[in-house]
């Protein structure tokens, strides 16, 4: 046997294609072809779809347990416990039933007699019985916004302020901020689409109230909270802010209580909310979940505390109401210190004009008090009050309020473009007209 024979086969040598007997040759060469992989092994899926199906019992699990359970932390001593609300209860606490109304405990007002002004029977709405389940939004809004209105004043140089009324008796009597209508040569008011001029009965400096009087019957007095009871944190509404010139309604939580706050010398208690509102707030009534008025808004009682930027602060009814009775009564609170003098902040082109950047301007002067027998007139710029620089209104109150009737009063003036210094005596605010 030859060589060749002997040889085994090379299975990956190229083997000539034969056709009819005879070898067919091509100039290309065919690669060997590469053995095709083996398939991977697979693995059974019984173990992912088992992972799969604990996951979405899980999830469907904690799913329904949201829907019909609450969880709320209720404190209690020094640490938090976990208390379970039912869905059903927690539906009607956020989207409570209109309850029927309790009857308001009213306590009688005697008629009023001031400023050359009378209406009988005068009462103001003060109930201490609140609802059970709070009122929503829109309940709140609905009961409160017809005894709410928009207040504009003018002022003899033309300014105009705007703000909120708060309407305290059925026949027309009125709550406003007092720096909204001091100096001002009329006042009007908007309230449930009917117009009136109104006429200031009475204000105080010291706590910034005022109560006008509009011509009207059968108006819907508010209701205002008498029992103080004010928690930092419960909800409320700002029913009034017409910064559109309608009545409007901002929701929020009652911030802070501070019991002593000094305002113009004069200590009150004032409510802070979390709110950034502007001066045409000021009037505005701070509603709790019942509806009843815990506050007026005022935007000067945050005025000299740069640091209170986004907060707004209201006067409590605790430091109001008696306020509100004696201006209703008397027109006046007695014992407070009166000047007898109309003030306002010079505009800044006067201020520029006259080379005084911090003054005052003497809009009008009690013509039977100490002030006019003293001299003083109305065009007068005040630089100075005992000594202190007065540039706002605020400045020279706080000069004021801290002395009482019957103590000297200086005031450094410009008139004439020549300073001189005025002292009189200050009167009992029951004697200023």
């Amino acid at each position: 046997m030859s060589e060749n024979q002997d040889r085994e086969p090379n299975p990956n040598a190229y083997t000539a294609p034969v056709e009819n007997g005879e070898f067919q040759f091509s100039s290309r060469l065919e690669p060997p072809q590469p053995k095709a992989p083996e398939p991977p092994k697979k693995h059974g899926a019984a173990p992912l779809i088992a992972a799969v199906l604990i996951i979405l019992a899980l999830c469907s699990a904690f799913f329904v347990l949201i829907l019909h359970l609450r969880i709320s932390l209720q404190h209690e001593g020094k640490g938090f416990s976990l208390a379970l609300v039912s869905r059903d209860r927690s539906e009607k606490l956020l989207h409570p039933e209109a309850p029927a109304s309790p009857e308001p405990a009213e306590l009688p007002v005697l008629p009023v007699q001031s400023g050359g002004y009378e209406w009988s029977g005068a009462r103001m709405r003060i109930s201490s019985a609140g609802q059970k389940d709070p009122l929503s939004y829109a309940q709140l809004y609905s009961r409160c916004a017809p005894s709410v209105g928009v207040l504009e004043s003018v002022s003899r140089n033309g300014r105009v302020k705007k703000g909120a009324v708060i309407v305290m008796t059925e026949d027309g009597a009125l709550l406003a901020s007092a720096h909204l209508v001091s100096g001002a040569d009329s006042i009007s008011v908007s309230l449930n689409d009917s117009s009136y001029e109104a006429q200031l009965i009475g204000l105080d400096y010291a706590t910034d109230l005022a109560v006008l009087k509009i011509e009207a019957e059968n108006l819907a007095a508010a209701t205002f909270c008498g029992d103080d009871q004010y928690l930092p944190g419960e909800p409320i509404a700002v029913i009034g802010d017409p910064a559109l010139g309608v009545v409007s309604i901002r929701d929020g939580i009652l911030s802070a209580v501070n019991p002593s706050y000094l305002y113009r010398g004069f200590p009150m208690e004032v409510l802070q909310i979390g709110m950034a509102l502007g001066d045409v707030a000021s009037g505005s009534a701070l509603v709790n979940a019942s509806g009843q008025i815990i506050g007026i808004l005022d935007a000067e009682l945050g005025s000299e505390l740069p640091e209170a930027e986004g907060v707004f602060m209201a006067i409590s009814m605790r430091s109001a109401r008696p306020v509100m009775d004696e201006l209703l009564q008397n027109g006046c609170v007695a014992g407070r210190p009166s000047s007898g003098l109309t003030v306002s902040e010079l505009p800044a082109a006067y201020a520029a004009y006259y080379g005084y950047p911090s003054c005052l301007y003497i809009s009008a002067v009690d013509a039977s008090s100490p002030a006019a027998d003293a001299g003083l007139m109305r065009g007068d710029l005040i630089l100075e009050a005992n000594g202190v620089t007065v540039g706002s209104v605020n400045e020279i109150y706080a000069v004021i309020n801290g002395m009482a009737a019957g103590d000297l009063l200086t005031l450094t003036i410009c008139r004439d473009r020549e300073i001189s210094e005025v002292s009189f005596t200050l009167m009992d605010a029951a004697r200023a007209k």
